[in-house]
């Protein structure tokens, strides 16, 4: 298959000095370099990093402490943005933020999106544990309630309920999002429950060949629930979840299909992929499709581009839209490496 091995250009592009994490991605798990020390350290000189850090209140938190999730310039998504950018943990200040996020956290182990409520949110939980295991505190207790519940939640419903999806059997953002947390523990330290609920989200993943997201009865559900009360709403799902037809999901999601970098609660295809990659699953039929749209996104000039960007205003730019992203040209250039074999020298 033509088009896989990155062109020399595009790996120079991508071991530039000017955004140390991905030169350091590059070389660990394309290369197979072994980073040292003072590699980990100039990882927080880079821009986007520094300027978040830049700007953090002494109590850990950022903008208004009242509304962590306040998109995209609340607390809650600093700190997913810092480990979205692979910052390095020893910061005193990322551990500051680290603890001031754990205020929020509810008794069951979750995060709720909002202070007036009680309950919390699986995809918005898995981003901040993801977070909190990627700056050391993995073998924290908290960390460990939040993801055995989600665990929990997973294998009893055989997948991700999510109320603000209605219709859905199971959020195919959120199961990425899950992935993503699972992907970022230690391999050996994963216990029964957590890789149990990596086989479920795995196979849920697959058994839409990554592609297809829709339920083949959203549209009817989204006009009949028109103007209805919570009750009512409540009884068409009801009665529509009882045809497997309806949930079934047979259609791809538009935004789906373009890449960004960083994705928030939000996700698209080669995240998936790059995730499923760290979890480093045999790799399966079902895949090719996605592995082929990946390859195909790939401009002439040997890059991919950024074609999903936020509405909201973040602290940091990170990288301009529809631009070539080094982020998202390291992220498929690693899940071709894993998926499809091949050999990266630079």
């Amino acid at each position: 298959m033509s088009g896989i091995n990155p062109p020399k250009k595009t790996l120079k592009w991508l071991l530039e000095d000017e955004n140390p994490p991905v030169r350091n991605l590059t070389r660990k798990f394309l290369l197979n370099e072994e980073l040292t020390e003072l590699d980990l350290v100039q990882v927080n000189d880079y821009s986007p990093i520094n300027t978040i850090l830049s700007l953090i209140k002494s109590n850990g938190s950022w903008e208004d402490s009242n509304d962590p999730y306040k998109k995209y310039t609340g607390t809650y998504w600093q700190l997913i943005f810092l480990s979205d950018l692979y910052a390095n943990p020893m910061d005193k200040r990322i551990n500051n933020a680290i603890e001031h996020v754990f205020t929020y956290q509810l008794e069951d182990g979750t995060f709720p999106h909002s202070l007036k409520v009680k309950f919390g949110i699986l995809c918005l939980t898995a981003n901040l544990l993801r977070s909190c295991i990627h700056f050391g505190f993995e073998n924290d207790k908290r960390v460990q309630k939040g993801v055995n519940f989600i665990s929990e939640s997973i294998i009893e419903n055989n997948g991700v309920i999510c109320n603000p999806l209605y219709l859905l059997p199971d959020c195919q953002m959120a199961l990425t999002k899950i992935l993503a947390m699972y992907a970022s523990m230690n391999k050996l330290k994963r216990n029964k429950l957590s890789q149990k609920a990596i086989d479920i989200i795995i196979d849920k993943i697959t058994e839409n060949k990554i592609l297809s997201y829709v339920p083949a009865g959203a549209a009817n559900y989204y006009k009949a629930i028109k103007g209805k009360k919570v009750a009512e709403i409540k009884e068409i799902q009801r009665k529509m979840k009882k045809d497997p037809e309806n949930v079934k999901k047979t259609d791809i999601k538009k935004s789906w299909m373009k890449f960004g970098f960083p994705n928030s609660y939000t996700s698209d295809v080669l995240e998936t992929l790059y995730w499923l990659a760290m979890i480093d699953p045999p790799p399966r039929p079902e895949y090719q499709d996605a592995i082929n749209l990946i390859i195909q996104r790939k401009d002439p000039s040997g890059y991919w581009i950024n074609e999903n960007m936020f509405r909201n205003p973040m602290l940091a730019e990170i990288e301009p839209k529809k631009a070539p992203s080094k982020w998202l040209t390291f992220r498929a250039s690693f899940v071709l490496k894993t998926f499809c074999k091949i050999n990266i020298k630079a």
